[in-house]
């Protein structure tokens, strides 16, 4: 059975009509937990009819509202919402996006506690948005002056290895927790032989697999450091744990070292778009072949490309489920 790809993307305008897009030449999405602001690049044909009489920067401009819908048979799902960050003026035309957190970045703040939070000082700088953060992370003295939040949350990342992102399409924005829903709703099934295109995946057995977890955890804004694992390692990670004392961060730091020494496969592989999955879903992964290894995933990062007759989702592993994998 041959399916038909199908596209829609509108961009929105403060007090003009909205541009509505049904055949772009080419898009490309990359989110992932990693990363502090999801992008988008979307690539026009010079055709398109809304050129016919205006220049393309005075169609499209910096901070133009953009919602892009992918999908086949005319069944659209929204896999962007964002805003244009950049437009080139070369063919085809190039149009660079970014999600929430391009509006986020740009909130001014000026800021200082004694003690606080990470959650509560969120939710002090960032109104308006709901926040997601790990319980309990205590950032002691803060103090931020003539700063924005963009500035703030590299800081966060930079020295307490606090990774911060929002969810997809969502305003709700998730800090220190890399894999915000841990439920079972959010489980896809791929066959390798059926469902990829492509992969890169290794399978790697216990005794071939050499690891060194680097955690860290937070005590009154005192940050705590234990590495644990082998020499020369090939997998480096580094973790921050929700722990208060240096004897429960060693005991949690050995246990994600185990956790990690567990069979299974690591790299990526390339899907069709559906089943589509997003950054922080799990995906069960299943083989004809290699029927030992099958195994539930947590997905790292998704690049998505649709162009010509091909709709591709890289999909990146993390963890394996249910080894001690997550925060």
């Amino acid at each position: 059975m041959t399916l038909a790809m199908c596209a829609r993307i509108t961009f929105s305008r403060e007090g003009r009509k909205d541009i509505v897009i049904l055949k772009p030449s080419e898009v490309e999405i990359e989110t992932s937990w990693k990363i502090l602001t999801d992008t988008a690049i979307i690539r026009l044909p010079r055709n398109v009819k809304y050129f016919d009489k205006f220049k393309v920067r005075e169609v499209f401009k910096r901070g133009d509202g953009v919602k892009i819908e992918l999908g086949y048979d005319g069944v659209l799902t929204t896999e962007f919402t964002g805003y244009i960050t950049e437009v080139s003026a070369s063919i085809p035309i190039e149009i660079k996006c970014q999600d929430e957190m391009f509006k986020v970045k740009q909130i001014p703040v000026n800021f200082s506690a004694k003690s606080i939070q990470l959650g509560k000082l969120l939710k002090q700088i960032i109104p308006g948005y709901q926040i997601d953060a790990m319980v309990g992370l205590e950032l002691g003295t803060v103090r931020f002056s003539k700063t924005t939040v963009g500035e703030v949350l590299d800081k966060l990342n930079s020295e307490l290895k606090i990774y911060t992102y929002i969810e997809p399409n969502t305003k709700t924005i998730v800090s220190g927790k890399i894999y915000a829903d841990n439920s079972d709703q959010n489980i896809v099934n791929f066959n390798l032989e059926r469902n990829a295109v492509s992969n890169d995946l290794q399978y790697r057995n216990r005794e071939d697999i050499t690891v060194k977890v680097n955690g860290s955890c937070i005590s009154k804004g005192v940050k705590i450091e234990y590495s644990y694992g082998d020499n020369n390692a090939d997998k480096n990670i580094e973790w921050q744990f929700s722990v208060r004392t240096k004897p429960e961060l060693e005991i949690q730091v050995k246990r994600f070292y185990e956790a990690n020494k567990r069979d299974g496969f690591d790299g990526s592989f390339t899907a069709f778009g559906i089943p589509r999955v997003q950054h922080g879903w799990k995906v069960n992964l299943k083989s004809y072949i290699y029927p030992d290894r099958d195994g539930i995933y947590y997905v790292e990062s998704v690049t998505k490309t649709f162009k010509k007759a091909e709709y591709r989702q890289q999909i990146k592993l993390g963890n394996r489920y249910g080894q001690n994998a997550t925060r």
